[in-house]
């Protein structure tokens, strides 16, 4: 089971980003679950079922073993942090970890609003790979800096284009089985064995001990200080 998780405001090149990287799994079945209500056109093609869900609350029933692709679209109206958590806690009932998390840049909109700008940090976050598209009306120093910002802040997602009407130009690093994303939120790690109270861990000891992820989205970095406010960008939908 490959599941892949989308972010984004600009949903008729998700649409079309979606198509383009279904034409990689023509292998094996493609599922795709988009929020109900969002009034996305239905599938004709019969080797893609499409499925409604509710973000907030619905139950995510889905075999690691399986050789199903899922791609999730998230929806952008509203808090992509309550449904990346619920995501989170759906799949790791089911023992599975996304292949990536995607991002979406609408860049005509982002370089015109600061409300969607900072909507965006807070999904490039979470993410593995960033497709910066709707270019044609974005200045090009905005879309080089907007993009030279993250690589300046060490975030170790990939960054890629949207060309045309939505065909990324990195489909095969998109579909490839390593994370880049800095959040531990997917994680599903395996539980540190027992030690003995007294007992000396040398050096060499062969344990993970990485410090712990301090979430700024999730978890304040002290009781002073609350998580940034998300902001609601329903206006810039693009549909």
């Amino acid at each position: 089971m490959k599941v892949y998780l989308f972010m984004g405001s600009h949903l008729r090149e998700i649409r079309a980003c979606m198509d383009h990287l279904a034409a990689f799994e023509e292998a094996s079945p493609l599922q795709i679950r988009v929020p109900e209500g969002l009034d996305w056109p239905a599938r004709g093609s019969e080797s893609i079922e499409q499925i409604e869900y509710n973000p907030e609350n619905s139950l995510m029933v889905l075999d690691p073993d399986g050789d199903q692709t899922v791609f999730i679209l998230l929806d952008p109206g509203k808090s992509p942090i309550d449904q990346l958590e619920h995501l989170a806690e759906q799949l790791g009932n089911c023992l599975i970890e996304p292949v990536k998390i995607i991002t979406c840049v609408d860049c005509s909109a982002a370089e015109k609003s600061p409300q969607l700008r900072t909507w965006l940090e807070a999904c490039i976050y979470y993410s593995d790979i960033v497709l910066l598209g709707n270019r044609s009306d974005a200045s090009k120093p905005f879309v080089r800096d907007y993009q030279k910002g993250f690589e300046r802040l060490c975030y170790p997602c990939l960054f890629g284009f949207l060309k045309g009407e939505g065909r990324p130009d990195i489909g095969l690093e998109i579909l490839a089985p390593d994370t880049r994303r800095i959040s531990q939120l997917f994680d599903i790690g395996e539980e540190l064995p027992e030690v003995a109270p007294g007992t000396i861990i040398e050096s060499s000891c062969d344990l993970d001990l990485e410090e712990q992820e301090k979430d700024p989205y999730r978890s304040p970095a002290d009781e002073e200080t609350p998580p940034p406010t998300i902001p609601n960008i329903s206006k810039w939908i693009v549909k």
